[in-house]
């Protein structure tokens, strides 16, 4: 063989074979481009599942919370304190902060404060009652308590003794109401405040109970609350019965 053939036969087989290479690597990179593009799906999937799943505990941590703050503000308002008594929605009145003090000066008609044991901690634009033998008074505070000074939006329309026990009287009502985006809220308001309690529900609906177990309407009447909230994406549906107290 002459050695011109056979340097050219050399010089072919390395081309062959370095393209061959090439193809190769390329195929492998497109290979491998394929397993990466299905390996990020596939994290991006798992992150989206674990963020759902975070999301839906926090929203049962939410509804649990609600629900419990909802029963325990319940409980302290009692019966004969409910004013509404809706499908959607409950109203009552109650002494959340347990706040009480006693007159400790009697207050003449047309008089705006009452002389009090202490006053602090009281704000202002707040309702309070001032209970005594011959009755109780439904009054408006008009500034913040001071230590011994409760300042009243009204003049005294009655005297009120010394030793009268006062007390304040928050207005509360939960209920449920959608947004501008059309999703159904739980919403807790008290003294005119609003705030949400749990977001993105399906259903909330309360109904209420007389002594004997019949279903009502009238507050009046009223023994027995029951909650059923449904959360949207999980149905998942939470229950309380909440007795009031006598």
């Amino acid at each position: 063989m002459c050695p011109e053939k056979r340097a050219g036969d050399i010089h072919h087989g390395a081309r062959t074979e370095a393209g061959t290479s090439l193809t190769e690597l390329m195929l492998a990179m497109a290979a491998g481009l394929v397993v990466l593009g299905a390996t990020l799906q596939t994290l991006s999937y798992f992150q989206q599942q674990f963020m759902r799943q975070q999301r839906e505990v926090a929203q049962q941590q939410d509804l649990r919370l609600g629900l419990e703050v909802l029963e325990q503000e319940l409980r302290l308002a009692g019966s004969g304190s409910l004013t509404t008594a809706a499908s959607d929605s409950v109203e009552f009145s109650a002494n959340l902060q347990g706040l009480s003090t006693t007159v400790t000066a009697t207050a003449a008609i047309g008089q705006t404060a009452l002389s009090v044991e202490d006053g602090r901690g009281w704000d202002d634009r707040k309702t309070i009652v001032a209970c005594w033998a011959e009755g109780c008074e439904t009054l408006a505070t008009a500034r913040d308590g001071q230590r011994h000074i409760l300042t009243l939006t009204q003049p005294l329309a009655r005297a009120i003794p010394t030793g009268a026990f006062v007390f304040l009287l928050n207005r509360v009502r939960y209920y449920s109401r959608r947004d501008d985006q059309g999703v159904l809220r739980l919403l807790r308001q008290v003294d005119g405040g609003a705030s949400v309690l749990v977001g993105d529900i399906r259903e909330a609906r309360f109904s209420y109970w007389d002594e004997n177990g019949q279903a009502v309407t009238q507050p009046a009447l009223v023994r027995l609350v029951v909650v059923e909230v449904m959360i949207s994406d999980q149905g998942v549906r939470a229950v309380r019965e909440i007795s009031l107290r006598t």
